[in-house]
């Protein structure tokens, strides 16, 4: 374990676990051929493994996947005194996707009051109605991955969290009014992802300059992950869009030239239509890849609430 800018810091100390317990979205970030992917996710912590926990639904295994492939990741936390970035490598879990859901909601039982918490039992018992086990008991299933953290870093930087119209991003103004944070992503030497929050936002042309911290070593052609989101207290309201680019030094200033970029948001009824039929369909498709069978009706649904 190395901790910087933060002595005698690791992830069962008590500034950090109040980042985790304070992060109701952190970014997490994967590596795969020298190209990083940045998501929002949910860390909880697990005492037992001295371990951050992530997870993510089998619909959404990609996440899972890079991170089996690749194991050094990056988490960066928002907390009460600041953010904190995680370097660590990570353990795929995705045996029992049942267990992982049980074990995943004591985690959070076990975290301090906070609104995350209640956020996080209160969509796991919604997963537990009937209509919740109907049209999501896929997103319930859980893949976990632990991150064994081998450096944390304490970051001098909030970020503001501001975005304004991207045209080259696709971004306009309405859509850019809710986000509220904003992170870049870059890889350095070693292949170890860095995580940093955007300070400002500030266009050279189609470009956005990227602020990134003394430590970080920016490369023109370099690539480069943006991510954009938001989220409600309760997580039932979302969105994210992520810029893929590539470094170019503008008058000094290292930015971020938009190569492709991606939306996804949860908001209206057909968002949410959309969210529960791919979901499905991603998840019959992830079982039937392993050589199982996916129930479009779980048998949780049919022990609990028999037709």
């Amino acid at each position: 374990m190395t901790s910087v800018d933060g002595a005698g810091d690791d992830a069962s100390s008590a500034s950090v676990r109040a980042a985790i317990a304070a992060s109701t979205t952190a970014e997490f970030t994967t590596v795969r051929d020298g190209r990083q992917a940045t998501v929002p996710v949910t860390p909880t912590y697990d005492p037992a493994s001295e371990c951050v926990v992530v997870s993510c639904a089998p619909a959404f295994a990609e996440k899972a996947a890079r991170a089996a492939a690749t194991p050094t990741v990056g988490l960066l936390l928002h907390g009460p005194d600041g953010p904190r970035h995680v370097t660590g490598t990570a353990t795929v879990r995705d045996d029992d996707l049942e267990a992982n859901a049980h074990r995943l909601r004591r985690l959070f039982e076990a975290e301090p009051p906070s609104e995350k918490r209640t956020a996080m039992l209160d969509a796991a018992s919604v997963l537990q109605s009937r209509l919740g086990l109907l049209l999501l008991d896929w997103y319930g299933l859980r893949i976990l991955i632990e991150i064994a953290p081998e450096r944390i870093d304490r970051l001098d930087r909030t970020g503001t969290g501001r975005v304004e119209a991207w045209p080259a991003a696709d971004v306009d103004a309405g859509e850019a009014a809710r986000y509220d944070r904003l992170v870049a992503t870059a890889v350095d030497a070693d292949g170890r992802p860095r995580t940093w929050p955007v300070d400002g936002f500030d266009l050279h042309e189609d470009a956005l300059a990227l602020s990134p911290p003394p430590a970080v070593s920016l490369d023109d052609g370099q690539p480069i992950c943006v991510l954009c989101h938001w989220h409600s207290a309760a997580l039932d309201d979302l969105g994210q869009r992520v810029v893929r680019g590539r470094v170019r030094t503008v008058g000094g200033v290292p930015c971020v030239v938009p190569g492709s970029t991606t939306r996804w948001r949860n908001v209206t009824a057909l968002d949410a239509l959309r969210f529960v039929v791919d979901g499905k369909r991603r998840t019959r498709r992830y079982f039937r890849a392993r050589g199982e069978t996916y129930r479009i009706v779980p048998r949780a649904l049919l022990r609990r609430h028999p037709f």
